[in-house]
């Protein structure tokens, strides 16, 4: 994920920096639009986001007092390229980018600083508090479900491949959390059967009006998906020189976490 693979894994990586709420954005998307327009975001779209605070609103029910989920509703901006593989998704706390065509980190995190600095110029921000990035990479072996072995560490395997050629593994799921001078890294590698559940994405984490790459959309067989996901939360006057220093110190840690999952035959086969 440092250099360009010729057969890259990521199929997904997303980038945000939380900030203070501006709850004046409405005004401010016109002339943010016009900016990420000419910069090759032209596909803009305005939707409203539902999220549910679990246990926020107290109600009575006879004797008994139960939580009940508050609904909270707030506007949300994307701002997409043509293609529809990359594009800015904005609201009232939190600025993210996404992408489906990953090529390097440094032309993503630059694509990423520069819709930062034309948000930021518009709106002001005040301080940052958590800056994270994300990656998803799917492991296909050429082989099939035989040579997964060959490109994930044993630690990540769970029982795939050590209970004998006419068992067939459904589902595997391995997590680890870490913490870094830098931030927190959490690492998940889910092992699943395209049978059963195709590649696609945690059900928390959603790409919002982007295609997937077609060579992914084709996996076959039993497949990983390594999940790495490195923040820092810190509230921080808000600093886009310090910003960059943090995604690039984050990915540097997601790389070394990303190295100790896969092995060397994995990184020679995407190179």
């Amino acid at each position: 994920m440092g250099t360009k693979m010729t057969n890259a894994p990521v199929y997904f990586t997303l980038a945000q920096v939380r900030h203070n709420p501006i709850l004046s954005l409405d005004s401010y998307v016109p002339g943010i639009q016009e900016s990420l327009r000419k910069a090759g975001y032209p596909d803009f779209q305005r939707a409203m986001a539902v999220v549910f605070n679990l246990g926020s609103v107290a109600s009575t029910v006879g004797d008994t007092k139960q939580e009940q989920p508050q609904q909270l509703r707030f506007e949300r901006f994307t701002f997409s390229n043509m293609e529809r593989t990359r594009g800015f998704i904005l609201d009232q706390n939190s600025l993210s980018f996404q992408s489906t065509d990953y090529d390097t980190f440094e032309s993503f995190s630059g694509a990423f600083l520069m819709g930062l600095e034309v948000v930021h110029q518009a709106v002001t921000f005040d301080f940052s508090e958590r800056v994270g990035i994300r990656y998803l990479d799917a492991v296909v072996p050429a082989g099939g479900e035989k040579e997964l072995p060959k490109y994930l560490v044993p630690e990540v395997l769970g029982l795939a491949g050590r209970l004998g050629d006419d068992v067939s593994v459904l589902h595997s799921f391995s997590e680890t959390q870490i913490r870094t001078p830098v931030g927190n890294i959490l690492s998940r590698t889910i092992i699943q059967n395209s049978q059963l559940l195709p590649l696609g994405f945690p059900p928390d984490l959603q790409p919002i009006g982007l295609e997937v790459a077609e060579r992914f959309k084709k996996v076959n067989g039993v497949y990983a998906i390594i999940d790495t996901d490195g923040s820092s939360d810190a509230r921080e006057s808000f600093d886009l020189h310090a910003l960059k220093g943090k995604l690039h110190a984050l990915h540097d840690e997601i790389i070394k976490v990303f190295e100790a999952t896969v092995t060397a035959h994995a990184l020679n086969s995407w190179k």
